[in-house]
């Protein structure tokens, strides 16, 4: 099989990868926004994720010690290694937002649409950080990370508001907890977005938080 074949195949592995993490992610934010009493939710299974990172690194490994790969296809290689380390971390979060989506289950739960909004920006900037991969794509990178000011300020806003309805509100301190736990998941989502942003940048440029590497 050629180098290039290979670095398809690579491709190939990375988009199933992200298509089951993204699923994951998808799963766990419906059951916390939407949780229905008359459905037995499942805790999420990480394990076809983790398989999946193994299989990547092997293959990528495999590449570098055969092919011995240089310049742009060197870049690919290395850079693929460090995203899927974040795509493995997403896949975990997903886990850690369902189980405390289940936790919630016997408590009375309040609608907090800033929530809301920050899943769909974190949703958003896992899904633009991987097409931006499957297209090359630095402008589309770049929006990526630049997005990760407004979650964090996001955050900060919704922490304080968690507090203010606990306060002022007839809400659980168990639901309050649970909340901003989802709430610190979220804004690490949006974190391990930008940074496989800022890996396909430094594929497709050479520069990795605007330090040229190779």
């Amino acid at each position: 099989m050629s180098l290039q074949s290979e670095l398809e195949q690579l491709n190939i592995l990375i988009l199933r990868m992200a298509d089951k993490v993204s699923s994951n992610l998808k799963e766990a934010f419906d059951c916390y926004l939407n949780y229905d009493s008359s459905i037995e939710y499942d805790e999420i299974n990480d394990d076809i994720v983790d398989a999946q990172e193994r299989l990547i690194e092997e293959e990528c490994i495999n590449i570098m010690l055969k092919e011995r790969p240089y310049s742009r296809d060197l870049r690919r290689v290395s850079g693929i290694l460090k995203l899927v380390a974040d795509l493995e971390r997403l896949g975990d979060h997903a886990e850690d937002v369902m189980s405390f989506a289940i936790k919630l289950k016997n408590l009375e739960r309040h609608q907090i649409t800033e929530i809301n909004l920050m899943i769909d920006d974190a949703m958003s900037m896992v899904s633009d950080s991987i097409k931006s991969f499957v297209t090359g794509d630095i402008s589309l990178a770049n929006s990526v990370i630049a997005k990760d000011d407004i979650v964090d300020m996001k955050y900060d806003e919704l922490i304080k508001r968690i507090i203010d309805i606990t306060k002022d509100e007839n809400v659980s301190s168990s639901f309050a907890i649970y909340s901003t736990l989802v709430v610190k998941y979220i804004e690490r989502i949006a974190d391990h977005a930008v940074n496989i942003a800022e890996w396909v940048v430094y594929i497709e440029s050479g520069y990795h938080k605007d330090k040229q590497i190779c």
